[in-house]
């Protein structure tokens, strides 16, 4: 026997040796099978999950319901609120943004000084005006410097008490006109205050400075005008206009 015979006795008998193979054609097809239901439930599990933490909600329909029943039911994720983790809603946030926004005007009011704290000490904690108020003008030609208006001027402006009368045109303004006209210093802010009553009818015109008007009791109107001591400058009681026209427009 040579060589060549005896290599492939060798190989013939190694062969005979081999155990028979541990699956067949039914066992491959089950493992196929379960690989692919793993593969499946791994897909639907990553779905849920992901909805879960979007927080999306599924409706799906009851088993044996009809498509016409109607009856579904929904699964909606669970979602985790935010004061859990320590924080604030959305929702909380967005009231605390409204809150501070009410509020900003409430405080806003709050710092700006009553009408009442802006006149002087003596005038405060009085009564309403009941009495009769004065009216229009009753000379021929209206009075520049009327002297009844300018006492009710020095009340509810007790630093005018005392100012020079600044210069007037000459000209006659209608009769029922009362006007006032003072050089006057405010606390070392020096200026022009003007005062003027306008009759029922008529209209208030333009005005050099810092004004505030009123309608008065007697249907007319009451315009209080305060100007600097030249251009750019601060006019004096610029924050007391407005109290002094409304002081002024139940007397008048």
């Amino acid at each position: 026997m040579t060589d060549d015979d005896r290599i492939a006795a060798l190989f013939s008998e190694a062969a005979s040796d081999t155990p028979p193979p541990g699956f067949d054609h039914d066992r491959v097809v089950a493992a196929s099978r379960r690989i692919t239901a793993r593969r499946r439930s791994a897909v639907l599990g990553g779905a849920m999950a992901l909805l879960v933490v979007t927080g999306v909600g599924v409706a799906f329909g009851l088993p044996g319901s009809g498509a016409g029943s109607g009856e579904t039911t929904s699964a909606a994720a669970p979602v985790a609120a935010p004061e859990a983790a320590g924080g604030s809603a959305p929702g909380d946030a967005a009231s605390e943004g409204s809150v501070l926004a009410e509020s900003a005007p409430a405080e806003d009011a709050a710092a700006a000084p009553a009408p009442e704290a802006q006149l002087p000490e003596a005038l405060r904690d009085q009564p309403a005006f009941t009495g009769a108020p004065l009216g229009p003008g009753t000379t021929e030609c209206a009075q520049r410097q009327d002297p009844a208006l300018r006492a009710l001027v020095e009340e509810v402006l007790p630093e005018t008490a005392g100012a020079t009368e600044a210069a007037v045109t000459m000209d006659c303004r209608p009769g029922g006109e009362r006007g006032v006209s003072l050089e006057v210093d405010d606390a070392g802010t020096p200026g022009l205050l003007t005062v003027e009553y306008l009759p029922p009818g008529e209209v208030a015109g333009a005005t050099s400075g810092t004004s505030a008007s009123s309608v008065t009791a007697s249907g007319g109107t009451v315009v209080v005008t305060a100007r600097g001591d030249g251009p750019g400058t601060p006019a004096p009681f610029e924050g007391r206009l407005d109290t002094a026209a409304a002081y002024l427009a139940p007397r008048l």
